[in-house]
């Protein structure tokens, strides 16, 4: 897409996100040329109520002949969404899989607010799940994350956001990017979004 019809699409996207996702979803962090721009999400039900995630979109020079290339920077714990350690919040959403040039950037933020809502535990991308867990296990999890709990041996920062508090101020930023929430505890240096615990000899 020449750069005409993607500050185009670009914008229409900034007028529209709030509408689309009921008040669910904001821009952010975006530049001169959007080829890469954030989009916050904050699920108003379901099982991640009330959770901030952050998604990074990074468009292809020829988008859209090509999919955006979507990642989550939140530590998440969701079948669909691998954020651990060196797999840098791969996400499996059929719309990208299956792209066609006649999709849009607001028909992906779409699909992330289904994939937050009907999460698909039959055919898990993360490493925690198994595919025979069963759903009353999988939800207590999911709550015990979002609380800043430790699951699978892993540490989730709390993230939660207040009722009213709106999903995010839409913001522009020329070279900034987001940054992993969490790292890692051995060596403090940034690999992931998750921290494994991991027990220390005396």
């Amino acid at each position: 897409m020449k750069y005409s019809g993607l500050a185009q699409e670009f914008h229409q996207l900034l007028r529209s996100v709030d509408r689309i996702s009921a008040g669910q979803a904001a821009v952010c962090d975006w530049g001169e040329a959007p080829l890469t721009f954030g989009v916050h999400i904050v699920p108003r039900d379901g099982l991640y109520r009330n959770g901030r995630f952050t998604f990074k979109f990074s468009l292809h020079d020829q988008y859209p002949q090509y999919p955006p290339r979507v990642v989550c920077l939140t530590n998440i714990y969701h079948p669909n969404i691998d954020t651990v350690d060196e797999y840098e919040g791969e996400i499996c959403l059929s719309l990208l899989d299956e792209w066609q040039p006649t999709f849009t950037l607001e028909d992906v933020i779409i699909g992330l607010l289904f994939l937050l809502y009907h999460p698909n535990l039959e055919e898990p991308l993360s490493p925690f799940f198994e595919p025979c867990m069963n759903w009353e296990e999988f939800a207590e999890k999911v709550h015990l994350s979002l609380q800043g709990g430790v699951v699978e041996d892993y540490v989730f920062q709390r993230n939660q956001v207040e009722e009213k508090e709106p999903v995010a101020m839409v913001t522009r930023s020329s070279n900034q990017e987001p940054v992993a929430m969490v790292t890692r505890v051995t060596n403090q240096e940034p690999v992931g979004m998750v921290t494994r615990v991991t027990s220390q000899e005396p």
